[in-house]
């Protein structure tokens, strides 16, 4: 079974969902190292005034224990002051 994490951001403007995708190019990598993690993606939606963050892992707890960690606070220090609103929810994969 795998989880899914996706946070959707939402901008005002192209150039921010760009900032965003351009923030997420340059990341830490951090979250790769961490175990269950299974993959990352990035989406921009085609008129840039959304951006989806998914994460992929091989159990519920391994993603809850990557959020609840000191290496998410680290990594995600940068992201203050990003552009958009963020809201996140987390799947499990059923088909």
């Amino acid at each position: 079974m795998v989880w899914t994490s996706v946070n959707r951001i939402t901008v005002g403007s192209p150039a921010e969902a760009d900032r965003i995708v351009d923030a997420f190019r340059h990341r830490s990598g951090r979250v790769d190292r961490e175990p269950g993690f299974a993959g990352f993606e990035v989406w921009r939606e085609e008129s840039g005034t959304e951006v989806l963050v998914i994460t992929r892992w091989q159990r519920r707890e391994d993603f809850l224990a990557w959020v609840n960690g000191p290496a998410f606070r680290e990594a995600h220090r940068r992201a203050q002051g990003a552009p958009g609103e963020a809201h996140g929810a987390v799947y499990e994969v059923v088909l």
